[in-house]
């Protein structure tokens, strides 16, 4: 397919714009994590924070786009070498690290969430993931040098085909057995995993909502069914048009150009998704807290109003008016009962959405005393103080 200028400078410039996002966001996982003791000392954010460093890396790669490939090549824009080359393609087959941590990830929400493991436990299975996940991305990467796999592939550099390679096996070949079989396999252990645990929240939800007084734990087993779906969807984003891309590729199909233009938009941006699903609850926190103080704000204004309506009747009173007054007395009473009855459902809402807008991941592995929270009364949960709740907030932040 030939490509106009217009379309080639899309293709070389856009992987730059969201390789920088990415590395952005991957950039305030990590430092919102490392800056944090609390943080750092959990299961969940451990991995969110090696998942990002992966992503950091790679996501730079991404932005440099074609500069790495060596110059007079062809693609628009290509200043390197060939080791330059090399570097560029290397460190993105390095990718791979991030899609084995959202496999973390996963085990992690089924291990916590199906199953009831403390923290402590996960960290004692966290010892061993860890040097699993970099010993399989360092070394099907590193394979990769002597056999010279890293090329133009017209975006950026990456396993494609060229005379240098010392093989005559077709570079679809080891673009397959070397990451996306590797790829596909985590995404449907990865949606098997996320299915037992979306049947497992379900089920919960089903037996808490047949008591009234159990809404508290229902809606937290639907945020945590929320937060999964939503870092699995953003590893499927990420994914799938590269995947198509390729599948069109090896079977010698011309790739339409919006293909394209969806794999350099969408392969680069898995850090930044995944920055905001991360910073998700702080967010909602924020709107939470400038919901109620306007509510207590408008109730206030009201109550003003009341007690001036009040002093109004009771003048009536005096004055011998009783009937009309005897009603208007009532009405105003009820009126008042009735914002007083707002005034505590905003205390009680915002009781619930602490539980509710916190990291659920946090929320469940942090109570390692009661690690099912799912299956716990009403009564349990609200038997803590606001000075508790306060404290949970700061840690699950």
């Amino acid at each position: 397919m030939v490509l106009s200028l217009t379309q080639r400078r899309v293709l070389a410039i856009v992987p730059k714009i969201t390789g920088l996002c990415s590395m952005i966001g991957s950039l305030v996982i990590i430092t919102d994590v490392a800056r944090d003791p609390k943080k750092r000392s959990q299961t969940y954010t451990r991995i969110m924070m090696a998942m990002s460093c992966y992503d950091f890396v790679t996501s730079c790669m991404y932005a440099l786009s074609t500069w790495p490939i060596p110059s007079g090549s062809g693609p628009l824009y290509a200043a390197g070498t060939t080791g330059t080359c090399t570097a560029q393609g290397f460190f993105i087959q390095l990718s791979l690290g991030a899609p084995l941590y959202n496999l973390s990830l996963a085990v992690y929400y089924l291990l916590v969430i199906k199953h009831g493991w403390s923290d402590v436990k996960l960290a004692k299975l966290e010892r061993f993931v860890h040097p699993v996940v970099v010993a399989t991305a360092f070394g099907i990467a590193i394979a990769g040098l002597p056999l010279k796999l890293y090329n133009n592939a017209n975006v950026w550099c990456w396993i494609a085909p060229n005379d240098r390679m010392n093989s005559n096996v077709n570079a679809n070949f080891y673009r397959w057995a070397f990451f996306y079989v590797e790829l596909w396999l985590i995404i449907v252990i990865v949606t098997v995993i996320m299915m037992a645990v979306v049947v497992n929240v379900v089920q919960t939800t089903n037996k808490t909502t047949r008591y009234s007084s159990r809404g508290k734990e229902a809606k937290l087993s639907t945020t945590v069914r929320k937060q999964a779906f939503y870092y699995v969807s953003a590893f499927y984003v990420t994914w799938l048009a590269l995947t198509i891309l390729r599948i069109l590729q090896t079977t010698d199909v011309q790739v339409p150009y919006a293909i394209f233009v969806l794999a350099v938009i969408l392969t680069p941006l898995q850090g930044f998704l995944n920055s905001l699903i991360y910073m998700k609850p702080r967010y909602l926190r924020y709107r939470r807290r400038r919901r109620k103080k306007q509510q207590k704000m408008e109730l206030s204004e009201k109550n003003s109003q009341l007690r001036a309506s009040m002093n109004f009747g009771a003048s009536h009173v005096q004055n011998g008016l009783v009937v009309g007054s005897s009603i208007n007395l009532t009405s105003v009473q009820n009126s008042n009962q009735d914002l007083q009855h707002q005034s505590d459902l905003i205390e009680d809402n915002d009781d619930e959405e602490a539980y509710v807008d916190a990291e659920v991941s946090l929320a469940f592995s942090n109570r390692q005393s009661k690690p099912n929270i799912v299956g716990l009364t009403s009564n349990e949960l609200d038997n803590s103080s606001k000075e508790e709740e306060k404290k949970e907030e700061e840690e699950f932040f």
